[in-house]
């Protein structure tokens, strides 16, 4: 973990409230700065960094199977018990998955299913738009876990997109190529 450096002020700090005003001209410096506004999800949309954790993928081999081993250490670490793994055996003696359902509506993306997983078989990815009406949609099984988007490489980015009505589930389109797009971070005055 990253230790900050703390500014040590003596009596003359404290009897002028030198912290106090440090912090007044960063919050008015922001309050009178630009304004940043996305139009988010009519005309485009962020795409997280690397580091996000969204949605979960099941990572899959060469030959189309699942990483998976239904070792069970994913369902038996989470915190809130949203995974549920029923395990079966394949007729070559291998251990597969036959169930493999998570719960969206408990989960609280901490990332220790990801800690866990000795096949490196569970990931989260960067999709985080899983809002919905409707509870039973938030359960996810293994084909939807299969065929979730991955991580994006262009993390950070504000690419052009536009909102379809019958989207369902993920109704915001990405219009925009890996090129096209500003890094929003860029355009935020850092104070010191």
């Amino acid at each position: 973990m990253a230790r900050t450096q703390v500014k040590r002020h003596g009596w003359i700090g404290r009897l002028f409230f030198t912290d106090l005003l440090a912090g007044l001209r960063l919050t008015l410096g922001y309050m009178f700065g630009k304004t940043i506004t996305h139009h988010y999800p009519d005309y485009e949309k962020w795409i997280p960094y690397q580091r996000h954790r969204g949605h979960h993928f099941m990572n899959t081999n060469d030959q189309g199977e699942v990483n998976c081993v239904a070792c069970e250490l994913c369902s038996k670490i989470c915190p809130c018990d949203c995974i549920t793994v029923i395990p079966f055996e394949t007729e070559k003696g291998d251990r597969r998955p036959k169930v493999f359902d998570i719960d969206l509506a408990r989960c609280l993306y901490c990332g220790l299913c990801e800690d866990a997983c000795p096949a490196d078989a569970i990931k989260l990815g960067q999709e985080y738009e899983v809002a919905t009406t409707n509870r039973a949609t938030l359960v996810v099984h293994l084909e939807d876990l299969i065929a979730a988007p991955r991580k994006a490489t262009n993390g950070g980015k504000v690419l052009p997109a536009r909102l379809d009505p019958e989207g369902g589930l993920r109704s915001v389109t990405r219009l925009g190529t890996e090129a096209v797009g500003q890094d929003w971070w860029s355009r935020i005055r850092k104070g010191k």
